[in-house]
């Protein structure tokens, strides 16, 4: 059973959101969304169309960790963007050059293409995409790409409150090679048009769960849409409450509104080696770059 959402349906909101709906959609004139009715119906999907349904914290097994040949080499890299839907013509060029550093992925308003798909074979990527939406024959939401394979995963989808579109968090679990441990990574696209920062606790909450079974290292990467102190201090307070800590930019060009930055590289149980926040107009966020070794 499909939700099927357009501009005209929407009657009952006011102008002001059908635009907000219509510039995040990409929309001209009509748009056709499908959204699924609940999170529970949750799509978790690989490159090759194997689908995995598991809603965090409770985690599907991809591979058994004994099994696993690729395992994660220390020390690692870790890109984070927020890709903007691949709507910039630069976009392949960039994810291209910054993935020939980059060991992990996390890409959030990323569009299920052919040319994304191209791009994991071409480096030899493991892609991982929690699905949003359909909207006019595409699939978007977070993406997870990286070099080693992964063990473990689960996702959430979580509906705006006002303008229900969703938005997704993936996680995945990767073996360290000649380490006992294992490297949880989280990848959030938090939810945005809130009046207060609620909607954003319960998106994070499966997530908070999550951490509190993993023993080993964990990196929670994304575009946590923090543009008000109270969204920015819930994150970054409760986070340090579980033992994280964020990777800091000597000159940080990330994205802001309101002066907060919206995208986020916190970490626990690791050190950082190296940090850089680089300019792009490939899109409408910048990204990161972070090194990162075991603590």
């Amino acid at each position: 059973m499909k939700r099927i959402i357009t501009l005209t349906s929407l009657t009952l909101i006011s102008t002001n959101y059908l635009l907000i709906f219509a510039h995040l959609l990409g929309a001209n004139n009509y748009v056709y969304a499908f959204f699924p009715d609940s999170p529970q119906q949750l799509t978790l999907f690989d490159k090759n169309g194997h689908v995995y349904n598991s809603e965090c914290p409770n985690l599907d097994q991809v591979k058994d960790s004994s099994a696993i040949s690729k395992k994660l080499a220390l020390p690692f890299t870790l890109l984070n963007w927020n890709i903007y839907k691949q709507q910039n013509t630069t976009w392949q060029v960039k994810l291209q050059e910054w993935s020939e550093r980059a060991d992990i992925i996390t890409l959030q308003e990323a569009k299920h293409t052919q040319q994304l798909i191209d791009f994991s074979h071409l480096r030899n990527l493991n892609y991982y995409q929690n699905h949003a939406f359909n909207l006019n024959g595409y699939v978007y939401g977070v993406n997870t790409l990286s070099t080693s394979q992964v063990s473990h995963l689960c996702g959430t989808r979580y509906f705006e409150p006002w303008i229900q579109v969703p938005k997704t968090g993936l996680a995945t679990i990767y073996p360290i090679d000649k380490h006992q441990q294992s490297l949880l990574v989280i990848n959030l696209h938090g939810v945005n048009f809130t009046l207060t920062s609620t909607p954003l606790k319960e998106q994070l909450a499966p997530y908070f769960a999550l951490i509190e079974q993993h023993q080993g290292s964990v990196i929670f990467s994304g575009d946590f849409n923090t543009w008000s102190d109270a969204r920015l201090q819930y994150v970054e307070n409760t986070l340090s409450i579980y033992g994280f800590e964020e990777a800091v930019f000597r000159h940080d060009q990330r994205s802001k509104v309101f002066g907060l930055p919206l995208d986020h590289v916190f970490f626990r149980g690791l050190k950082v080696i190296s940090a850089e926040s680089l300019a792009t107009d490939a899109s409408d966020h910048s990204p990161q770059l972070v090194t990162f070794d075991i603590e």
